[in-house]
């Protein structure tokens, strides 16, 4: 059918072959996304009012400390708001798609843990790398106490696990295994799963002048994603670079600002300025030279 794609890949979109209409890949993305938003606004006035509730103030408090994100409580929240994004696809793949959940982690319908793990290991080794290169050069600032840290690092896993999973499972399964089931184009199933997520990080307000830098870089860590999860079969290996990537900015290090709450160190930075542009485009080029690499490695895998 679509002899220029492997055997691997094709067994990996099989399952949307039956209903991968495009009215159904739009109606199933709407829905997804408009369930998340729903479940935003209907636990956020539940906050606000149960805050109220206990304490005048309280609600609006937490309202405010949600959105500026820099709390353990806001960062917890906001990950479990992503997470809702999988029961929301369960909906949506049950009864538009009539096809079970876990078809979107690959043929066998589960976790290959080996992938996972290997992909988790080669991010975390570069970002080994990263962060000497930040602790030699930029002043850091342990934002809690270790026992505090360690006291709330288990549920920081599992909501981090189910807020990268989420994502992979909307945009590497949904909407990548819809699409290639659909179209030969890479167009369609590599690039435009990428872009929107790339522009789903579109944040003026916190990053200015720097804001299309950012949906660059997470547009080409989207294509990567997308052509690790084609070449495998699986979401797995994108399921753990994601979280790794993750686990390494949320949890240990990062700047001020949303998702920052559980960082255990954070450095100072105006995400606006021109010292960060030119970092950022740093990033940029060494996620292209780290492809490349990747690319030359896997060059007997090609699509």
């Amino acid at each position: 059918m679509f002899p220029h794609l492997s055997p691997a890949f094709r067994a990996y979109f099989a399952p949307a072959q039956d209903r991968s209409q495009i009215w159904r890949t739009v109606l199933g993305l709407v829905l997804v996304f408009t369930i998340f938003f729903l479940t935003t606004v209907l636990l956020g006035i539940g906050t606000a009012f149960l805050g109220e509730f206990i304490e005048p103030g309280l609600g609006t408090s937490l309202m405010y400390e949600v959105e500026e994100g820099r709390t353990i409580f806001a960062t917890f929240a906001m990950l479990a708001l992503i997470a809702t994004m999988i029961p929301a696809l369960w909906l949506v793949l049950r009864f538009l798609h009539k096809r079970p959940l876990r078809s979107l982690l690959g043929p066998t319908g589960t976790i290959n843990w080996r992938l996972w793990r290997g992909a988790a290991a080669i991010i975390l080794i570069l970002a080994a790398i990263d962060a000497t290169t930040t602790v030699l050069t930029t002043e850091l600032l342990q934002q809690m106490p270790l026992i505090k840290w360690l006291t709330w690092l288990a549920p920081a896993l599992c909501l981090l696990f189910l807020q990268t999973t989420a994502e992979e499972m909307v945009f590497r399964g949904y909407l990548q295994q819809q699409l290639a089931a659909r179209f030969k184009s890479r167009w369609a199933w590599w690039v435009l799963p990428s872009v929107l997520f790339g522009l789903a990080h579109f944040n003026p307000i916190l990053f200015g002048g720097n804001a299309w830098i950012i949906v660059a870089i997470t547009t080409l860590m989207g294509l990567i994603l997308a052509d690790i999860t084609a070449r495998f079969g699986s979401l797995s290996p994108a399921m753990g670079l994601h979280f790794a990537n993750n686990l390494v900015v949320m949890l240990f290090m990062n700047s001020p600002g949303q998702l920052s709450g559980m960082s255990f160190y954070l450095y100072s930075v105006d995400m606006q300025s021109e010292q960060m542009k030119s970092a950022m485009l740093i990033s940029l080029a060494s996620m292209l030279v780290g492809y490349g690499i990747f690319m030359l490695i896997m060059r007997r895998r090609r699509l």
